[in-house]
């Protein structure tokens, strides 16, 4: 019985880390207009289709997580940093159980990037 809990929890996980990947990857797509985007993270090794992981911040199109890099698009991955970040475009987080998209208007403008209406409901 311990190890069929094991397995379902073992399942569960991936499954959410395979949304959250698949997320950044259509998100980040759509705002930056092409197919390959440069991701600065110190979060994950790999981030699906599309999605880059660099080792330098020059290099990369957007920076996700808590991590220095001026001059880029910021993506971070709590409320906390989200709410006190100021420069972040949005966050991703969960809250209460449920995943929680936010996006600020504001700094997507500022770094002229685009959202599709797929994505307009999660604008602050």
């Amino acid at each position: 019985m311990k190890k069929l809990v094991l397995i379902l929890v073992s399942f569960i996980s991936l499954f959410a880390f395979s949304s959250e990947v698949e997320l950044f990857g259509n998100l980040f797509k759509v705002m930056f207009k092409k197919d390959n985007i440069k991701v600065y993270t110190k979060n994950y090794q790999t981030l699906g289709v599309g999605l880059k992981v660099v080792n330098s911040c020059k290099e990369a199109d957007i920076v996700l997580g808590n991590v220095k890099c001026a001059n880029k698009p910021r993506f971070v991955l709590d409320y906390y940093s989200f709410k006190h970040n100021k420069e972040a475009i949005g966050g991703f987080y969960w809250r209460k159980g449920r995943p929680q998209l936010r996006l600020r208007k504001d700094n997507l403008i500022k770094y002229k990037l685009f959202i599709s209406k797929e994505f307009e409901g999660y604008l602050n």
